[in-house]
């Protein structure tokens, strides 16, 4: 009698910035769990696309080498020719950059299109209601691959899950494309707290990791939610994600922050590493 039918491997590129939302990791890998896949997540600085070193082409292409290299090395090792991406930057930049200095041995596609053509063994998971009324910020500029349908579609999956739909979009691939724009960042928050007014969503719904970021600081002054789709999805299936960095934003002050971090990954991070980059960044609040 033979056994079960072995599940396909993929490689899960999460990236470097998500790091900061482990609960976002950690609930699209069970994703992909769910849908068949056998998962082997990488991600941080040892796999940086180097979309931050752009202005420097040398260091970009160094790093470009060594990402595709180890893609390629570890594709051999565990028996797989997929990778699937998270961050939009690092999809654009391995179809755009990356490859053309390595050769990639593998195909790439984005966390959205493997999950959204598995949606209905997904389905089959998603037992748990979520009673929300929610409506997705969106983005225009991810142009490799259209998301917001597709978790448009995902989140109608949720049972008890309410979804407004709505034409309102920002501009760029993720909020992180307009930091260096603060009145344009401005204009983005200001709209997505209209939208959800006139819609009476209750939930806010990001897409991508540094909308999350940069958006959920609006829970400590405005009455709805931030919380990106990975978490409903996950929620359904039964998961608690606990999203850390969501707490430590709203703590509302330095010693909150720290508190709620805990001594032990405080002293882990290295607290003047803690003081001098992450409070700054904890203790800004969306301007709008």
């Amino acid at each position: 009698m033979s056994g079960p039918a072995p599940r396909e491997r993929v490689v899960f590129w999460y990236g470097c910035n998500v790091v900061r939302h482990g609960d976002i990791i950690h609930g699209s890998i069970e994703l992909l769990r769910a849908i068949g896949l056998d998962v082997a997540p990488v991600g941080g600085p040892g796999y940086c696309c180097g979309t931050t070193k752009d202005a420097n082409l040398r260091a970009a292409e160094g790093m470009a080498k060594r990402t595709v290299g180890r893609f390629n090395e570890l594709g051999a090792a565990i028996g797989t020719d997929q990778v699937v991406t998270w961050c939009p930057s690092c999809h654009r930049h391995m179809g755009q950059f990356m490859g053309g200095y390595t050769e990639p041995q593998f195909e790439v596609s984005h966390f959205t299109q493997r999950v959204h053509a598995q949606r209905e063994r997904l389905r089959e998971r998603l037992v748990k209601p979520v009673e929300r009324k929610v409506v997705l910020h969106r983005h225009l500029g991810f142009r490799e691959v259209d998301v917001n349908p597709l978790v448009e579609d995902l989140l109608r999956l949720v049972p008890g899950l309410e979804l407004v739909t709505s034409d309102v979009a920002a501009p760029g691939h993720m909020c992180s494309a307009l930091a260096g724009v603060p009145a344009a960042m401005r204009d983005v928050t200001r709209a997505a707290c209209e939208l959800v007014a006139a819609t009476g969503a209750q939930d806010l719904v990001t897409v991508f990791h540094s909308c999350q970021r940069m958006l959920c600081g609006l829970e400590a002054s405005e009455p709805f939610r931030v919380v990106n789709y990975v978490t409903l999805l996950a929620e359904s299936m039964g998961m608690e994600l606990a999203d850390e960095y969501k707490q430590w934003k709203n703590a509302g002050s330095a010693e909150a922050v720290l508190e709620k971090m805990g001594p032990q990954r405080v002293e882990r991070l290295g607290e003047p590493f803690v003081r001098e980059h992450l409070l700054p960044e904890l203790l800004k609040a969306p301007s709008r």
